[in-house]
């Protein structure tokens, strides 16, 4: 790990959640050259979608803080090519997430599209999120797990990160931080199918997009699994190279041509 990182923190539940509080005393651990940019409000679920078209306005809230109307990707490109441009982040911290990030559902993560965003700047991206149990409601939660192990759960990606086509996407069991059961890395959960659907409103003719049911099976050896039943922090490394090589190696040149006959 670098001496001393300059690391830029966003995160996508606002500048005023209690979780990037949390994120804020983990960076301070690390280093001493720590900023936030991070949404006016809550963007939870807006992936990785970019402000086009529209003015944003930025505002300081405090030393090194920063807040903007758009979402996590945008607050990190704001972070990075505006607020930090003289010296940009070879960090980028996403979160602290209020809720698990996990299997296919962290496509729309705007936690996650922080981290991405990052990676995609050439800084070491890394998206944190505390799990929490829904079914006793959101405002019950824990941050122990997170607030006490963060730093040297980041510590210990940062010593074998390489490549800066990865970046990293991290979640916190529900439990004691004394009842944790070590670090894994692990790949997401691939559902059999999208875990979203439409759920009826009391209103009359409106409707949710949420999620009601966990797709099933479940992999005993992907994050659903280790993060809920073995009480693990999970840390799984993504690509930012999306491209299915394999398939492209396979079937190149066999893709038969449509255009107009050659006279």
């Amino acid at each position: 790990m670098k001496a001393n990182p300059r690391i830029l923190l966003t995160n996508d539940d606002g500048v005023d959640a209690p979780g990037l509080a949390v994120l804020l005393d983990i960076a301070r651990d690390l280093s001493d050259d720590v900023w936030v940019v991070a949404p006016t409000n809550n963007q939870s679920g807006t992936g990785h979608r970019m402000t086009f078209g529209y003015e944003i306005e930025i505002e300081a809230r405090g030393e090194r803080i920063f807040c903007l109307d758009g979402t996590p990707a945008d607050c990190v490109v704001a972070g990075i090519t505006h607020v930090l441009k003289d010296k940009r982040p070879d960090i980028v911290l996403s979160g602290v997430n209020r809720g698990q990030n996990l299997g296919d559902i962290m496509h729309c993560s705007g936690t996650a599209a922080g981290a991405r965003e990052g990676a995609l700047h050439g800084a070491i991206g890394i998206a944190l999120s505390q799990a929490m149990d829904y079914d006793h409601g959101r405002d019950e939660i824990d941050w122990g797990p997170a607030a006490e192990l963060g730093a040297e759960t980041v510590r210990s990606i940062l010593d074998v990160a390489g490549a800066r086509d990865t970046y990293f996407n991290v979640n916190f069991p529900i439990c004691a931080p004394s009842e944790v059961n070590g670090i894994r890395l692990v790949p997401h959960q691939r559902f059999a199918h999208s875990p979203f659907e439409l759920y009826p409103s009391d209103n009359p003719g409106k409707h949710f997009v949420t999620i009601l049911n966990t797709p099933k099976p479940l992999d005993a050896g992907a994050d659903f699994h280790i993060l809920h039943e073995d009480k693990a922090i999970t840390v799984t490394p993504l690509m930012l190279q999306q491209t299915d090589m394999e398939f492209v190696q396979r079937h190149q040149g066999r893709l038969p041509f449509t255009g107009p006959a050659r006279a």
